[in-house]
């Protein structure tokens, strides 16, 4: 009995794996969502999206340590040397801190 207990409860969140953040910019907010592996605007849908497109890029990309000389974030500097994008702190709904490469076409990947 336990054990279907479990599987109920298991195949919903399954089903419904598309977790959604809320971020505050200053005034702007933000709702985002996970796309393979990836969390990033949920107006960033289609495929063209900079945010999905260079997402994986900045996964897997190592940085070398000469770029992170002086304790630089390693995807701060990902961000704005390599992705060519900007940085920007969200807050959460308890006022935790992330932060996000947002890329020129508007699109944001969080870091």
């Amino acid at each position: 009995m336990k054990k279907i207990f479990f599987l109920i409860l298991l195949i919903p969140s399954l089903a419904f794996s598309s977790e959604q953040f809320l971020y505050s910019f200053g005034k702007l907010k933000v709702i985002f969502h996970k796309i393979n592996g990836l969390v990033v605007n949920k107006s960033c849908k289609d495929k063209n999206c900079l945010a999905l497109g260079r997402g994986e890029e900045f996964k897997k990309t190592k940085l070398s340590p000469k770029l992170l000389l002086g304790g630089k974030n390693p995807n701060s500097v990902k961000c704005k040397v390599l992705m060519k994008g900007k940085v920007h702190i969200g807050l959460d709904k308890k006022k935790n801190q992330q932060s996000f490469c947002v890329f020129t076409d508007g699109s944001y990947l969080k870091s």
